[in-house]
């Protein structure tokens, strides 16, 4: 029993220690049509990272290794992949110090459909001046056409209701 608990507090610690050394992230930047940018902060004491990424579902993975400075108070990274085929959803994981950490993720790079396929769908929202009632103050509004009927004030959130309806792209990323 007591192999079994010191085995068990063994493998917490080496999963935690790996898991300690990124500090915030990971954070995905632009993504483009044959690039993507990966941002992700580290610890101090971290000698080495690189990030690892394959074609969602694919085997053979490649590896980008950080060049840049580590080791001091901060460091926040930025990794840019390059080489990536149009509209293609790729699968990432850090390696930090050799090995791999709890910092993983995916992204889609754009769909080049410019003189090659029909314009895509899209919409958009748009709006002004975000308006919360607060009805001790406002004026009492009438309705020009009744003039003793209350008219509806401003400010209803019905735009902000419609954006929560939506299901929006940002740059490759669902939100």
């Amino acid at each position: 029993m007591s192999r079994t608990v010191l085995l068990t507090a063994f493998f917490f610690f080496l999963i935690t220690s790996v898991n300690s050394q990124v500090v915030s992230g990971p954070m995905l930047g632009p993504i483009e049509y044959r690039d993507a940018k990966v941002w992700i902060e580290v610890a101090p004491q971290v000698k080495s990272v690189s990030l690892q990424y394959k074609k969602k579902g694919g085997t053979k993975a490649k590896n980008v290794l950080y060049k840049g400075q580590l080791g001091n108070d901060f460091n926040p990274l930025q990794i840019t992949v390059g080489g990536l085929e149009f509209n293609t959803t790729y699968e990432y994981q850090f390696i930090v110090d050799g090995k791999p950490s709890g910092a993983k993720g995916q992204f889609t790079t754009k769909d080049l459909w410019a003189y090659r396929k029909p314009v895509p769908d899209f919409s958009f929202l748009t709006g002004s001046c975000a308006y919360f009632n607060e009805p001790a103050y406002d004026r009492v509004y009438t309705d020009l056409v009744q003039l003793n009927k209350l008219a509806a004030p401003y400010g209803r959130k019905i735009f902000f209701h419609a954006v929560a309806r939506r299901r929006m792209v940002y740059k490759g990323c669902r939100l």
